[in-house]
């Protein structure tokens, strides 16, 4: 009878335990993302008049990444490039993270401290960046096509 109740003692304290919030582990940060030509800026006049897409940025917990899944329709013409820009909604900034190719949507890019470039005017290294992304509104993704060479979709990220 003791060593029942002892059992019972002990899985009540490690359901306690399981569902306490004080040992909980960091969760990722998520962000769901629409492009549009009309958040370029400027918009390129030679954006496809059906351009659209989605992308989901991804913080993992540990902060030691970050994860896009972009894909996109109606382009002007196969996309160029892509990457996460530094910068605000009031203005195109710095490339800081390019995406390498191939860029055929959907796609899926893994970049990490050593994909980051830093410029002028951008946080100095991949750690403050990712801080400053995470807080919002500290970067843009955008996609780049021949006919809108600085852009033709782009969403904030915040």
């Amino acid at each position: 009878m003791t060593r029942a109740l002892i059992l019972v003692c002990l899985v009540g304290v490690a359901l306690v335990v399981a569902c306490s919030n004080e040992g909980s582990t960091a969760q990722p940060k998520v962000f769901n993302l629409t492009l549009s030509p009309q958040n370029e800026t400027p918009p390129c006049a030679d954006a496809g008049v059906s351009a659209t897409g989605t992308a989901q940025v991804t913080i993992p917990a540990d902060d030691q990444s970050v994860v896009v899944n972009v894909t996109y329709s109606g382009l002007s013409g196969p996309a160029t490039a892509s990457h996460i820009h530094s910068g605000t909604p009031a203005a195109a900034g710095p490339v800081v993270l390019p995406f390498s190719a191939p860029l055929d949507s959907p796609f899926t890019k893994t970049l990490t401290a050593s994909d980051y470039l830093p410029g002028t005017g951008t946080p100095p290294d991949f750690a403050s960046f990712v801080t400053a992304l995470k807080a919002g509104g500290a970067g843009y993704v955008n996609v780049h096509t021949a006919d809108c060479k600085p852009g033709e979709i782009r969403a904030e990220i915040q």
